[in-house]
C-alpha cells in the first residue's frame, strides 16, 4: 500500500488543454443581443419620453376626469340629500296645513266661546241681580216667617203652659198636670200618661213649625200617646207606649228616652245646648222661651241658623188641634 503511493507521487504530471475560444456565430450573437438591448433601452427612454409627454399632455384632463368623478359622487349624495330634504319638507307641508287648519278650528271655537262668555257674562250679572232679589226676598221671607213662628210658638205656650212647681225644685206642670224629671217611681201613672201626652202633642207641634224632622216620630193621643224608634237595632216592637199602666215598664221607660231625645234633636236645631237630658219640661221650656224672646229676625235667624224643610202634618196631630183650638192661626202657612 506504501508502495502504491509512492509510485503515484513519481508520476509527472500532463501538460493542460487550452480551452476552445467562442466562435464567430456566438461573437455575432451576442453582438445581436447587445444592439437589441441598447435599442431596447433607447425604445424605453423614447417611451419613457412619450409618456411623460402624454401625461403632461393629459393632466389637466385626468385632474377634470377625478374631479368629474368626485363632484359625481358628491353631486349623488346632495341628490339623496335633497330627497331626504325634499321628503322632509313635504312632511312639513303637511304638518303646516293640519296645523293651520286647527289654528283655523281653534280660533272658530276661541270666537264661539266668547261669544258664550260674553252671554254668559251677561246672564251671570242678570243672574246676580236675580240673586241679590232672591236674597232680599229670602230675608223679607224669612223674617214674616220668624214672626210667625213666634205667633205659633207663643200661641203653643199659651195652650200648653209649663209653670214650674213652687214646692220641688226643677219640677214642671204642663197644662196643670206635673210631669216629673224621667223618676216615676210613686207616681200618679194616670198624671204621667196624661203629661206625657200633652208633651208628646207639644213637641209635635214644635217639630212641624219649625220643620225639623223627627228621628223618632210620635202619635199623640193624650194619655195614650205612642213614640217609634226606626233606628235602634232591638228585636222587641219599636213602637213604645208614652204612659206606664198596664204596659212593660222597660217599654216605657225607653219611650221616654226616646220623647227626651227628641227635645234634644229640636234644640241642637236650633243651636241650643241640652244640659241634662232627663229634664224633659225644664228642657222644654227653656227651648220655647229662647226661641219666643228672640228680639229681631237677623238675630234669629244667626242664632237659631234656620233651614226651611218641608213636611207635612199628620192627620192626628191637626185633628187634636182642630180639637184643642179652633183658631185659624195655628195652622201654618
Amino acid at each position: 500500500m506504501v508502495g502504491g503511493q509512492q509510485s503515484k507521487l513519481n508520476q509527472v504530471p500532463s501538460p493542460q488543454v487550452p480551452k476552445r475560444s467562442y466562435t464567430y456565430d456566438a461573437i455575432m450573437r451576442l453582438n445581436n443581443i447587445e444592439n437589441c438591448l441598447i435599442d431596447m433601452q433607447t425604445s424605453r427612454d423614447e417611451i419613457m419620453a412619450n409618456i411623460g409627454q402624454i401625461l403632461e399632455r393629459e393632466k389637466t384632463k385626468l385632474v377634470l376626469q377625478r374631479e368629474k368623478s368626485s363632484s359625481s359622487l358628491c353631486l349623488s349624495r346632495y341628490r339623496a340629500e335633497i330627497e331626504d330634504q325634499r321628503k322632509a319638507l313635504d312632511e312639513d307641508r303637511q304638518r303646516i296645513i293640519s296645523l293651520r287648519e286647527n289654528i283655523r278650528s281653534r280660533r272658530t271655537a276661541l270666537e264661539d266661546a266668547k261669544r258664550r262668555f260674553q252671554t254668559e257674562n251677561e246672564y251671570l250679572e242678570e243672574s246676580q241681580k236675580i240673586l241679590e232679589r232672591d236674597r232680599e226676598a229670602l230675608y223679607m221671607t224669612s223674617s214674616k216667617l220668624y214672626v210667625r213662628q213666634r205667633e205659633l210658638i207663643t200661641d203653643l205656650l199659651t195652650i200648653y203652659p209649663i209653670e214650674p212647681i213652687q214646692s220641688e225644685a226643677l219640677s214642671f206642670k204642663i197644662l196643670g198636670v206635673s210631669l216629673p224629671n224621667s223618676v216615676f217611681t210613686g207616681c200618679n201613672e194616670e198624671h204621667v200618661g196624661t203629661a206625657l201626652g200633652f208633651t208628646c202633642h207639644l213637641i209635635q207641634m214644635l217639630a212641624y213649625y219649625l220643620g225639623v224632622p223627627l228621628k223618632f216620630p210620635m202619635t199623640p193621643m193624650s194619655s195614650k200617646s205612642l213614640i217609634f224608634d226606626p233606628i235602634s237595632p232591638l228585636s222587641i216592637p219599636r213602637q213604645f207606649p208614652l204612659y206606664s199602666k198596664g204596659v212593660d215598664r222597660f217599654q216605657f221607660e225607653w219611650a221616654v228616652f226616646l220623647l227626651n231625645k227628641n227635645i234634644e234633636q229640636l234644640m241642637n236645631s236650633q243651636g241650643l245646648i241640652v244640659a241634662d237630658l232627663r229634664h224633659t219640661l225644664p228642657n222644654l221650656k227653656y227651648f220655647i222661651l229662647s226661641l219666643a224672646t228672640s228680639t229681631s229676625p237677623s238675630q234669629a235667624l244667626h242664632l237659631r241658623k234656620f233651614i226651611p224643610h218641608n213636611c207635612t202634618l199628620p192627620h192626628t196631630t191637626n185633628n187634636s188641634i182642630q180639637n184643642n183650638n179652633n183658631d185659624n192661626s195655628l195652622s201654618c202657612s
